[in-house]
């Protein structure tokens, strides 16, 4: 019997594939199957197709191709996207094709059109003489060597003697000329273009002169609807004033500036040219408050933090000068013990005391100008208690003090403060301290969880040169961090830190951007007298900034934190009561162990990426990613590769996103600890071969669906 659910089903896929009246399809002309050109060689076939109108059926989705193969397998109409043939248009883009190749500097170019015919199928084929180009025999610029030097010039036009006489390449060089002078001052610089070509000469010569205009400067500013934010504190946030340069690039940082201002809405400088004289020219500064007080909420889930909610009061004239007083108070691992590692929460931790609520209340304070327009403070207190998956449970409270110089809207340093007062949850920390500094007994460990302040100086460097904070599809950014905590700043946890984190985004075409990142962090930790078991001496780095990889943002393949040093942890009482340690610690099945994270003092990670949209919402990525965690980099083992796949949905928050990452590894060796009865810690004292995927020799499909880690965050990964 057919459902009514799937009978909705195929009525919908049917209306979806049914011919639309009157169209190419009903009237019977042939669906287009292939397109293909030959004999091209200066221009590819991608940017052909972009210059005709003569398209061929495609996928509709990527989902088509995987893991429903519809398109390759089968012919439904709801899987392609039909294109027929229309015999009126195919001689115009024969006509299209050859005024490309015209204009791109192949005059004598000749195109021909072939339609092969196969029942309702036509396979269309375009064969391309392209002839020899004509080239510019000599390149002069004239009028403009005094204010630019021609070195500059010829760089910005790029083009050269000798190369194809490009006309649309021209016309993005003088665009580039045009821009030059404007961001100079000389608002009315135009360029002027004159070619000659001899006849049966495939030799062109080519004039530019450039007209400058006069040198253009600011006259009066005027700025209106700042209310109770005051004129004063836009004027300080703009890059000129009256009597400088007109620079458009000025005007646009200007305008930058004035949006990252939380208490403005809208911003916008409109400039208004005089009558009496042409070397001046008046700017209108146009901005409207943002609300001054407002209350939002959110919702989210992660799979290593479960269910989160926040709300955040924000006043966006604390004080006037547009100051921002923020408070903020945050829960998350909610439903995290009822939910006991189900979806979203399938990186929480089974035990207890990992599922506890975390919380965090901060009042943060930020005042945009500080001492200058590019300067801007920020302070923040807070008190939270965070929870790292199988890791730690901390609880801290301290603060931060940031001062932030941006060179540029797209590039900053900032320098910070950040004491806080730090401990650990009772038996949250014992296998780190355990296995990492051979403290595992619970006085010890007690001591070593005991609040200890974590004072670190900082100084970051960023630069951001990306087209969208979100989803970006071209452009790259770069930071680099420098971190040190001493007996100078107060610190009971004593070391240098430092990472940097780069990511680049290339454009392939309308719908795909090839994305790459890689990041790289190493610790120097320092010895230090605070902590008494040991004597003195040790260098004990704390879990937070100790190196983890693995989850959402990191490695995929990988749960979180669970790349690099892990450790097996066994519960005597439950799985080996009255029995010899080893011997049971070898029968046990994988699932019997907890594996929790050790961190090291040196990460690798890489990630490449294929974004690939399916429409307006939706995109599939396909990524490799590569790393691994060291506990010294001087003591380095290989890095691992997990390819995978996932899907985003772009929300208002910010892309959805579910990722599938495959572990290839071969099973490791790891070191076991034991949960003795009474809350001591025993390491076993050798290693035990972790295999959690093919330890009873299951089939290739099971073993394949044990190796994909399911990730599942909003943003994208990098």
């Amino acid at each position: 019997m057919i459902r009514p659910v799937a009978l909705g089903l195929f009525a919908l896929l049917a209306a979806w594939s049914r011919p639309v009246p009157g169209s190419a399809q009903e009237l019977g002309e042939p669906e287009v199957v292939e397109i293909s050109f030959r004999g091209n060689q200066a221009i590819p076939a991608a940017a052909l197709e972009q210059a005709i109108l003569t398209e061929a059926t495609t996928c509709r989705a990527f989902l088509f191709y995987f893991p429903l193969p519809l398109c390759p397998l089968t012919d439904l109409g709801f899987a392609h996207r039909r294109q027929y043939l229309d015999e009126e248009e195919l001689p115009l883009d024969r006509l299209r094709l050859q005024l490309y190749y015209r204009q791109r500097g192949y005059r004598q170019a000749e195109v021909e059109q072939e339609v092969e015919l196969e029942n309702d199928k036509a396979r269309v084929s375009f064969t391309i003489r392209e002839h020899e180009p004509t080239i510019i025999r000599s390149l002069t610029i004239e009028g403009a060597d005094e204010l630019l030097p021609r070195e500059r010039q010829l760089a910005l036009l790029d083009l050269r003697e000798g190369d194809p006489l490009d006309l649309a390449a021209f016309a993005l060089g003088e665009g580039r000329l045009t821009e030059e002078f404007r961001d100079r001052g000389y608002v009315n610089a135009t360029v002027l273009r004159d070619y000659f070509i001899p006849r049966d000469s495939r030799e062109a010569e080519v004039n530019l002169r450039i007209v400058s205009g006069p040198l253009v400067r600011i006259g009066e500013v005027r700025v209106e609807g700042s209310g109770e934010i005051g004129d004063g504190i836009i004027h300080s946030v703009l890059a000129f004033e009256s009597g400088d340069v007109f620079r458009d690039r000025e005007i646009i940082e200007s305008q930058r500036r004035l949006y990252n201002l939380e208490a403005l809405r809208y911003a916008s400088i409109a400039s208004e040219r005089r009558t009496d004289t042409d070397t001046l020219i008046d700017l209108r500064v146009r901005v409207a408050p943002a609300p001054q007080r407002t209350v939002n909420l959110g919702v989210g889930a992660e799979t290593d933090e479960c269910v989160q909610a926040q709300v955040d009061w924000t006043n966006r004239n604390f004080l006037g000068r547009a100051r921002v007083l923020r408070l903020t108070a945050r829960l998350s691992n909610l439903f995290a013990d009822q939910l006991q590692g189900r979806f979203p929460c399938t990186d929480v931790s089974a035990e207890p005391v990992f599922q506890e609520l975390n919380f965090r209340l901060a009042a943060a304070f930020e005042q945009p100008v500080f001492t200058g327009g590019r300067n801007s403070l920020r302070a923040e207190i807070y008190a939270e208690e965070e929870t790292i998956p199988d890791l730690f449970v901390r609880s801290s409270t301290g603060g931060e003090l940031a001062f932030t110089h941006r060179f540029s809207s797209r590039m900053a340093l900032t320098a910070a403060v950040r004491p806080e007062l730090t401990s650990f949850g009772e038996q949250s920390a014992d296998i780190y301290f355990c296995v990492n500094f051979g403290f595992c007994t619970p006085e010890d460990i007690g001591v070593l969880s005991q609040q200890r302040w974590l004072s670190p100086v900082a100084v970051l460097w960023a630069i951001d040169r990306t087209d969208g904070r979100l989803s970006p599809s071209r452009g790259y950014y770069l930071s680099t961090e420098a971190e040190y905590a001493g007996a100078v700043t107060g610190s009971d946890y004593r070391y240098f830190r430092s990472t940097i984190d780069a990511a680049a985004f290339t454009p392939l075409g309308d719908t795909r951007v090839l994305a790459g990142h890689v990041r790289f962090g190493l610790i120097e930790p320092a010895e230090t007298q605070a902590f008494e078991t040991t004597g003195g001496g040790l260098a004990i780095v704390h879990p937070r900034k100790r190196f983890f990889a693995g989850g959402a943002e990191s490695v995929r393949g990988f749960g979180a934190n669970l790349l690099g040093p892990t450790v097996l942890v066994v519960d005597v009482e439950d799985d080996c009561p009255g029995q010899d340690l080893d011997a049971c610690v070898d029968a046990l099945p994988p699932g019997a162990f907890a594996e929790r994270p050790a961190g090291g003092n040196s990460v690798l990670e890489a990630s490449l990426e294929l974004r690939t949209g399916l429409g307006d919402r939706w995109s599939v990525v396909t990524f490799v990613d590569a790393g691994q965690v060291w506990r010294s980099f001087d003591d380095r083992s290989d890095v691992i590769l997990t390819p995978g796949v996932g899907f985003r949905f772009s929300s208002p928050i910010g892309p959805l996103r579910v990722d599938f990452g495959y572990d290839p590894s071969s099973p490791p060796d790891k070191p076991v600890v034991a949960l003795l009865e009474g809350g001591d810690i025993q390491e076993l004292g050798r290693t035990v071969r972790f295999d959690p995927y093919g330890y009873d020799d299951p089939g290739a499909v099971t073993e394949f669906l044990r190796r994909v880690q399911l990730q599942f965050s909003i943003g994208e990964a990098f």
